[in-house]
C-alpha cells in the first residue's frame, strides 16, 4: 500500500470472522472518528460489533496498525468505496474513499467508475478529474477530496455616469464681517466653455453566468442600465459615451438630462433702450431694472443693481444684489430661490426659499425657508408665507403695524383658498340675481301670461346661468374643503424669532392663528394641537 497520512481502516476477513484493521495517522495526519467508522461498518450490514472496543482501539493507536474483531462470520468481499456529499448550495461535492477488504479480488475504482457514480446523482458539471486521478495515483483513504466544484457567477457592475460639473448646486450667500449678507459671491452658475467634457457614461457590466454541479445556470445579479440624455447645445460622441458642450454657457442637470444654455448679458439698465426681455437661458443685468419693464428667463436672473416696479419671471433663481423697491408694482416669480438685499412694496413668489435682510410691506410666498437676516433681519407690514420656516430678527413695529406670518402650508394652496373665498360670494349673487328672473317670468307663465320672444330667451338664459353657477359653487365648496384639509394636515411649520415680535403680528401655522399681544423675544413658534405654542430659546 502506498504511503499514507490520515488514519484509516480496512475490513480484514479471516477464518474465525471479520476484523477491522485500524491504521494510525502518519506525519501529523488526522485521526479517525468513531462516527465515520461505525457508519461504514453498518453500511456493510454488520451490526453486532463492540463500538466501545473500536473506540478504545482508535484512541490507543500509536505507530502500528491494530486489529479489532467486528463479526464472528466471514463477511463477503467489500469493494473499494467512495462516499460523497453535495453541499446545500449545490456548488461543491466532497468525497471520502475507503479501501476494499482483503478478500476482494475485483477491480478497484477508476475514473470512469467514479464519474458514473457522480452522474447517477446528476452531478454533471465541474467534475475535477485531476483530483480524482490524484486519488487513484496515491489512494489516500479517509481523506476529503473535492471531486466537483461549480462555477460561481461573476457579478457585474451597474452603469454609472460621471458628471464633470456640480449637479446639485445650491447658491448660498455668505455673511460679511459687518453682519450684512453678501450677494456678490453666490457662485450659483455652472459655467462651461465650448468643447468642455460634461458627462461620461460607463456602461454596465452584466457579469457572467455561473453553473452549479448539476449543470444548472446561476444568473448574476441584475445591473442598472443607463443612457446619456441631453437637451440643447450638446454634442454627443460617436460611441454615445460622452457629452460635450457646443457653446459657451451654463450647464444644468434637469432630472437626468444635461443641457447647456448661454447667458444673455445686459451691460446697463433694462429700460427703454432694451425693452422687455424674454430669453431661453440665464440673464445677467449689470445695471437696474426700471419700472414697467418685464424680464422672462427659463434659467436664472441676476441683477447687480436695483429692481424697481418691474416684473421678473425666472425658471431658476433670482438674485438682486441691491434690493427690490417695487413701489407696489413689482412682481418677482422664481422656480428656484430668491436672494435680494431687501424687498419692499413688492410681490414675491418662488418654489424655493427667500434670503434677504428685510421685507417691508410686501407679499412674499415661498415653498422653502424664508430667511430674513443680516443687520436688520426685519419683516414689517404685508404678509410672508413659507411652507416650512420663517426666520427673522424683528417682526412688526412699535407702531403696531399689521404683519402676517404664515407657515406650514403650500402658499399656492393658501392663495387658492383666498381666491375661492373671494369668488364664492360673487357666484352666490349671480345665482340669486338670475333666480329672481326665473321666478318672475315663471310666475307670469303660471298665470297664463304670454311672454314675448325676448323675455322667453331671457328666462332660458337665466335658468342656464343658475344651473351653471350652482354647479360652479358646489365645485368651489368641494375644492375649498379639500384645500382646507390639506392646509390643516401640514402642521410642521415654524417661526424662528432671533430678536423681537411686536404686538400686531399675526402668526398662522397651518390652519391655527395667533395674534401677538405683547412683545415676544428670542423664541420659536410651533403648532401644538389646536394652539400655537411659544418656545423660548
Amino acid at each position: 500500500m502506498a504511503a499514507y497520512k490520515n488514519s484509516f481502516f480496512q475490513l480484514i476477513v479471516k477464518d474465525d470472522g471479520t476484523y477491522l484493521k485500524l491504521f494510525p495517522p502518519m506525519d501529523g495526519g488526522r485521526s479517525l472518528e468513531i462516527k465515520e467508522v461505525s457508519q461504514y461498518i453498518e453500511s456493510e450490514n454488520i451490526y453486532d460489533y463492540d463500538i466501545t472496543a473500536i473506540n478504545a482501539a482508535i484512541e490507543g493507536l500509536d505507530s502500528e496498525p491494530v486489529m479489532v474483531k467486528v463479526s464472528n462470520t466471514q463477511e463477503l468481499p467489500v469493494e473499494e468505496k467512495m462516499n460523497f456529499q453535495i453541499s446545500g448550495d449545490r456548488m461543491t461535492v466532497v468525497a471520502r474513499f475507503y479501501p476494499a477488504s482483503n478478500n476482494y479480488s475485483g477491480s478497484l475504482l477508476d475514473v470512469d467508475h467514479i464519474e458514473k457514480m457522480l452522474e447517477q446523482r446528476s452531478v454533471r458539471a465541474g467534475v475535477r478529474r485531476e483530483v480524482i486521478r490524484n486519488f487513484l495515483h496515491h489512494r489516500q483513504y479517509c481523506k476529503t477530496y473535492i471531486v466537483a466544484k461549480g462555477a460561481a457567477p461573476r457579478h457585474g457592475d451597474d452603469a454609472r455616469i460621471e458628471y464633470n460639473f456640480e449637479t446639485d448646486r445650491k447658491a448660498k450667500p455668505t455673511m460679511n464681517d459687518d453682519g450684512s449678507v453678501d450677494f456678490h459671491h453666490l457662485d450659483a452658475i455652472n459655467h462651461v466653455a465650448k468643447g468642455d467634457l460634461l458627462a461620461t457614461l460607463y456602461p454596465e457590466d452584466v457579469g457572467e453566468k455561473g453553473e452549479d454541479v448539476f449543470g444548472n445556470p446561476i444568473v448574476p445579479r441584475k445591473v442598472k442600465h443607463l443612457t446619456l440624455k441631453h437637451g440643447k447645445n450638446i454634442i454627443e460622441s460617436e460611441d454615445g459615451l460622452q457629452l460635450f458642450s457646443d457653446i459657451d454657457g451654463h450647464v444644468s442637470l434637469d432630472g437626468d438630462r444635461v443641457s447647456v444654455s448661454d447667458v444673455y448679458e445686459v451691460l446697463a439698465d433694462v429700460d427703454s433702450s432694451t425693452g422687455d426681455i424674454d430669453y431661453e437661458g440665464n440673464i445677467n443685468i449689470k445695471g437696474n431694472v426700471r419700472t414697467g419693464f418685464t424680464i422672462k428667463a427659463s434659467g436664472d436672473v441676476n441683477v447687480k443693481g436695483v429692481v424697481e416696479g418691474a416684473t421678473i419671471i425666472a425658471g431658476g433663481q433670482v438674485v438682486v444684489q441691491r434690493g427690490i423697491q417695487g413701489s407696489n408694482k413689482g412682481v418677482i416669480e422664481a422656480g428656484g430661490n430668491v436672494y435680494a438685499k431687501f424687498i419692499e412694496n413688492c410681490v414675491v413668489k418662488c418654489k424655493g426659499g427667500v434670503v434677504t435682510e428685510a421685507i417691508m410691506h410686501s407679499e412674499v410666498a415661498a415653498n422653502g425657508d424664508v430667511i430674513v437676516d443680516g443687520k436688520k433681519g426685519l419683516i414689517t407690514g404685508g404678509k410672508v408665507c413659507s411652507r416650512s420656516r420663517i426666520s427673522l430678527k424683528v417682526g412688526g413695529s412699535d407702531m403696531g403695524t399689521v404683519t402676517k406670518l404664515e407657515v406650514g402650508a403650500d402658499p399656492e394652496i393658501v392663495e387658492k383658498c383666498h381666491l375661492l373665498n373671494k369668488k364664492m360670494p360673487d357666484i352666490q349673487r349671480d345665482i340669486e340675481n338670475n333666480q329672481k328672473i326665473v321666478d318672475m317670468y315663471s310666475k307670469k307663465l303660471a298665470k297664463g301670461d304670454k311672454l314675448p320672444p325676448e323675455k322667453m330667451l331671457a328666462l332660458k338664459n337665466a335658468k342656464t346661468a343658475v344651473d351653471a353657477s350652482t354647479k360652479e359653487f358646489e365645485e368651489s365648496v368641494k375644492l375649498l374643503e379639500l384645500y382646507q384639509e390639506e392646509i390643516a394636515a401640514n402642521s410642521n411649520g415654524m417661526v424662528d424669532v432671533e430678536g423681537l415680535l411686536y404686538p400686531g403680528v399675526e402668526v398662522t401655522i397651518a390652519d391655527v392663528q395667533s395674534h401677538i399681544k405683547t412683545e415676544t423675544r428670542y423664541c420659536k413658534l410651533i403648532r401644538d394641537g389646536a394652539d400655537i405654542r411659544v418656545k423660548a430659546y
